[in-house]
């Protein structure tokens, strides 16, 4: 008796033109099934997202060139210092180090409601990345595991048909300088 084995195939598409087009996936030359997919513009200096939906796809999402990165850093601790010199000393304690956490705060202006749905499978995806490649590649060092937080985690909105996406993204373990 022969066993059929279960799973699934992930297909990536590359290079295809702006605008909506439906793909058809064959099984032993019969459809098998179809998926509609949306191209959108693309500017180099604008950031990729690639989450996990809760249909287990991966999904790409283009946030804006405009982005903001900020820092938290945080002091580790101080030791202290022997004063030899009431004259030449600069100080009786020193900075250990700091521990910092980078987040990048991305923006989509034109996010419509059909998509905002979709996208709302980011807060809770096991697995966010954002794309660092240069743009010629991907493959797995061309992205970064991230976390993703936001103060409106938006599924609908009231009226609108377009609105605008803010998320914050947490990069992985910012590495400083210490003096331990």
């Amino acid at each position: 008796m022969l066993q059929a084995i279960l799973g699934y195939y992930r297909y990536k598409l590359s290079d295809l033109t702006e605008g909506t087009r439906v793909i058809s996936f064959y099984k032993n030359g019969s459809l098998s099934g179809t998926k509609t997919i949306t191209i959108k513009p693309f500017c180099s200096l604008q950031k990729y997202i690639k989450y996990l939906d809760s249909k287990g796809q991966y999904r790409f999402f283009i946030f804006n060139k405009f982005y903001e990165i900020s820092d938290k850093p945080k002091l580790l601790g101080k030791s202290n210092k022997i004063i030899t010199s009431i004259l030449t000393s600069q100080t009786d304690s020193n900075n250990v180090g700091y521990k910092n956490e980078r987040t990048i705060t991305l923006v989509n202006d034109d996010v419509s409601a059909s998509e905002l749905i979709i996208l709302s499978d980011i807060y809770t995806s096991p697995r966010v990345y954002l794309y660092i490649g240069d743009g010629t590649t991907d493959e797995a060092k061309d992205w970064i595991e991230v976390t993703i937080t936001s103060k409106d985690n938006q599924y609908k909105w009231k009226k609108q048909k377009f609105g605008t996406v803010k998320i914050d993204v947490q990069l992985p373990e910012w590495y400083t300088i210490k003096m331990i």
